[in-house]
């Protein structure tokens, strides 16, 4: 019997006309995808450090990149700064297309169709990021940042510069059957404990595995990928490592995104790609794995309460004690859930969340606009309620949802509203600090990442785009590409 438990644009197609191969370039950004922030504790920097993932979608290149941003060369105004003084904000611009890439440091080349991005900074030790790509061969990609927040390395590969060379396929692993199951293609999403030296990294993937002559979906199988932060190789990579969420009679199904919580993992479910069968529905919209036993994936039933047709990205977030809110209960978790199908933010409390069967109950159900994507949790101080910030491909905007009042309080345009050239942002990281938050979007469609501030977390209606990073990617718009700019490294 099955555990049940009772609730109360990135496309993998490629064009482009022109097939030389060449590197992508260093000034700009192609297809951004993934990204995350980085601020050390201890630095002179006023506003950090960002990370790029470029996802050469349309194969213009020969390879994408992961690109190191230092967002006080840029230009940017200082973190936390009210728009009181009209004359102090005019004299920022809003268009910072001079990256100032070293491209011998802050610069390395990966493969293509890079998805998420996560980063993972214990203490004691230097960043590292971890980037799923969907290539041929399907790889995490595993880069090491440098103390000063600029040097990128490949961990992986001798090689400095391309980490394509020795990257971990997910894919043919040592002790797969004939099926090649397990295994992970097309993997997507990824996740770490950022703050623990033996965390380990999570992986999804949006390909089922199975016999290839198999017509049913029953017979395929969808994974979560684990390895140790501190040593992804391929002698840490073993079946073990894939745990399957179609298991006790659940139906096999892709994950997009998966967030850790104190005893389960939760992951979003999506439409699944497959070889035998083409595309499948999603399913399942949310399911929890048990990390203390992996072998234990429970159901939810959401698709009871909300009918929706597939999920995207999900956080959680310890919740603070019922007699003390100024307090932690380890106990009390609240989930974060992007649906499609309408667009509609879902939170849910879980209660007895280290337990064998937690509750969960949806608390609160907020539509969207089109393309809701993937999201970003903004803390305030102990005993409040949060602010989710959410990334939409459909409407060009960052919608800002604010818990203490229970709706959307802003919606900020990252784009030129060209229909021609849609920006459609995609990845999300943010820069929290005392009251005041930064945001910073990849504009996928347009090759930017949009820079949004929330001075005062009280205020969250004043949320505004301050700058536009990078150059605008050109479009062609008989092929619905980019067209392929020559650029130097």
């Amino acid at each position: 019997m099955r555990p049940y438990l009772v609730t109360s644009a990135l496309l993998l197609l490629s064009s482009c006309v022109d097939t030389t191969q060449k590197p992508p370039p260093s000034t700009r950004l192609v297809y951004p995808s993934g990204v995350a922030f980085w601020r050390p504790e201890v630095t002179s920097s006023t506003n950090g450090f960002l990370y790029v993932a470029g996802a050469n979608f349309d194969k213009c290149y020969e390879s994408g990149a992961v690109t190191a941003l230092d967002l006080d060369a840029l230009g940017l105004r200082p973190f936390g700064k009210d728009f009181a003084d009209a004359a102090e904000v005019g004299s920022f611009p809003a268009l910072l297309t001079d990256l100032k890439v070293d491209a011998n440091r802050s610069y390395v080349r990966i493969d293509s169709f890079a998805g998420e991005m996560t980063l993972w900074t214990p203490p004691g030790r230097s960043p590292r990021l971890f980037v799923p790509t969907r290539a041929e061969g399907s790889y995490l990609q595993v880069i090491d940042v440098a103390d000063d927040g600029l040097g990128l390395t490949c961990e992986q590969s001798a090689s400095n510069r391309d980490c394509r060379a020795n990257a971990l396929s997910l894919v043919g692993v040592p002790g797969a059957n004939k099926d090649g199951v397990p295994g992970a293609p097309a993997p997507l999403g990824v996740t770490v404990d950022r703050f623990n030296p033996d965390g380990r990294v999570w992986v999804t993937h949006t390909e089922l595995v199975g016999p290839p002559t198999t017509d049913t979906q029953s017979e395929l199988q969808g994974y979560l990928v684990n390895l140790p932060a501190a040593a992804p190789t391929r002698e840490t990579l073993t079946p073990s490592s894939f745990v399957p969420l179609g298991v006790n009679g659940l139906l096999p199904g892709a994950a997009h995104s998966v967030a850790i919580g104190g005893r389960y993992l939760y992951a979003s479910g999506r439409s699944s790609a497959t070889q035998q069968l083409g595309t499948l529905s999603a399913a399942y919209v949310l399911r929890l794995v048990d990390r203390t036993a992996t072998d234990r994936v429970l159901e939810t039933d959401v698709r009871s309460i909300y009918s929706i047709r597939e999920a995207r990205g999900v956080a959680v977030v310890s919740r603070p004690r019922s007699d003390d809110p100024t307090q932690v209960d380890p106990d009390r978790e609240r989930v974060y859930l992007l649906a499609r199908g309408p667009d509609t933010l879902l939170i849910i409390d879980i209660e007895n969340a280290r337990a064998d069967l937690p509750t969960l109950r949806v608390v609160s159900a907020q539509s969207l606009p089109e393309g809701a994507s993937e999201l970003e949790v903004i803390p305030r101080a102990a005993g409040r309620g949060n602010l989710v910030a959410v990334t939409g491909s459909g409407d060009e905007a960052v919608s800002i949802y604010d818990e203490e009042v229970g709706q959307l309080v802003a919606q900020v345009l990252v784009g030129d509203q060209d229909p021609a050239q849609p920006s459609q942002p995609y990845g999300l990281t943010a820069d929290v600090r005392g009251n005041s938050a930064r945001l910073f979007t990849t504009t996928f469609g347009d090759g930017r990442v949009a820079v949004i501030d929330i001075p005062n977390l009280d205020r969250p209606q004043d949320a505004r785009r301050v700058a536009l990073l990078g150059v605008q990617q050109l479009r062609d718009t008989r092929q619905g590409t980019s067209v392929c700019q020559e650029s130097s490294p």
